[in-house]
């Protein structure tokens, strides 16, 4: 006679779970990680993932765009420049017309001013745009200030600066990279993002996953027409005209209709003292040493230039240094040091839009200018 379903299952033994030892808790943890490691190294440590980055509202995308334009532009046939800088030359440099200044003499320009990189980053730059060493007839590296003063801030601590390398930098710079940061905090976030760039990449992956049509056309477009778009970009069109400093009464007269909030901000970078450690020199030497070391035999020229500084520089530098910079690269050969007063009558409030970067006007004299010296140091 056949059971009913209540003694059938009152007759079915109960199956018994084995309880989770610690060796296969281990063992899954492993698969586990072992998976996420696997995916981090074919997805993000071999590069794949970096063809396909926001190319504009990324960090790593936006240098990783510039890099790619630089990389696949056809050779010009001519004498090749390439204009090393953060966004002082994203902003100031205009190499369009750089190049129709030089047209007859046969020179090109290429502006790769990255912004919010410095010297550490441009090393990395440069060792990837130009593997060979043999791109270049030159290779311009702005210097903010010939004198090396110190900000606040510790330049070789700058964390900011990680995620834009992090698809640029192999395993083998990961610890040397890691150590010339100077605080262990620093340190273990850099090391953290480097060696798990999937950490860094979070962000643009969600974003990726929820458009990736959209995503693959903005990656398309931006490699279509962004090298363009940048050639010919004019620059900012609004002036500081009317600010005038009194460094000697601390006082600041301001272009009319300034925000207070604006005046505020400027007054505290004008008038600030920060302490003078000597910290920016060692990090331009360690850097900047190392980028012009790149080219030791080769034939390109490395020029070295300071910037127009500011709309209302200092009458007096903070540094006070007994040598700086710019005296430790002149014992390169291979190395042009442009005289410091070459660009200093640019540094007029008319020509800046904000307290570092030249506007539309700055950038239309200081251009060709550049192109000149560049011109006069390979003759």
């Amino acid at each position: 006679m056949p059971l009913t379903p209540t003694e059938s299952a009152i007759a079915r033994p109960e199956r018994l779970r084995p309880a989770a030892s610690f060796l296969s808790v281990a063992a899954f943890l492993s698969v586990l990680l072992a998976g996420y490691l696997v995916s981090e190294i074919l997805i993000f440590r071999t590069g794949l993932y970096g063809r396909f980055l926001e190319p504009d509202l990324s960090a790593t995308g936006y240098l990783e765009r510039i890099l790619y334009s630089e990389v696949h532009r056809p050779p010009s046939g001519r004498k090749e420049v390439l204009v090393v800088g953060n966004s002082r030359i994203a902003e100031g440099f205009s190499e369009k017309l750089a190049n129709q200044h030089v047209a007859a003499d046969g020179y090109w320009f290429s502006n790769f001013g990255v912004s919010g990189t410095g010297d550490r980053v441009w090393y990395y730059l440069v060792r990837d745009v130009d593997p060979h060493r043999d791109r270049y007839a030159a290779i311009t590296i702005p210097i903010d200030d010939y004198t090396d003063p110190d900000d606040y801030e510790d330049v070789a601590d700058r964390v900011s600066e990680m995620p834009l390398l992090v698809n640029r930098l192999r395993l083998a710079d990961i610890i040397p990279y890691t150590l010339s940061f100077t605080n262990w905090k620093s340190r273990l976030e850099v090391f953290r993002g480097l060696a798990l760039p999937g950490t860094v990449y979070q962000r643009d992956v969600q974003q990726f996953a929820e458009h990736p049509i959209r995503r693959m056309q903005r990656v398309a477009d931006f490699r279509a027409h962004g090298p363009q778009a940048r050639y010919n970009y004019q620059g900012m069109d609004r002036s500081l005209a009317g600010l005038n400093v009194d460094w000697a009464q601390q006082r600041i007269t301001f272009p009319p209709g300034m925000p207070e909030s604006q005046q505020r901000d400027l007054t505290g970078i004008f008038f600030s003292q920060p302490p003078q450690l000597g910290r920016n020199r060692a990090f331009e030497v360690r850097w900047l040493g190392a980028l012009v070391d790149l080219y030791r035999g080769s034939k390109t020229r490395i020029i070295v230039f300071q910037v127009p500084r500011s709309p209302a520089p200092r009458p007096t530098s903070l540094g006070n240094l007994p040598w700086t910079i710019t005296d430790e690269l002149r014992k390169r050969p291979w190395v042009t040091i442009v005289d410091r007063q070459v660009f200093e009558d640019l540094e007029r409030p008319e020509l800046f839009a904000d307290h570092v970067h030249l506007n539309a006007t700055g950038r239309k004299l200081f251009s060709p200018r550049l192109a000149e010296v560049v011109k006069s140091a390979l003759q």
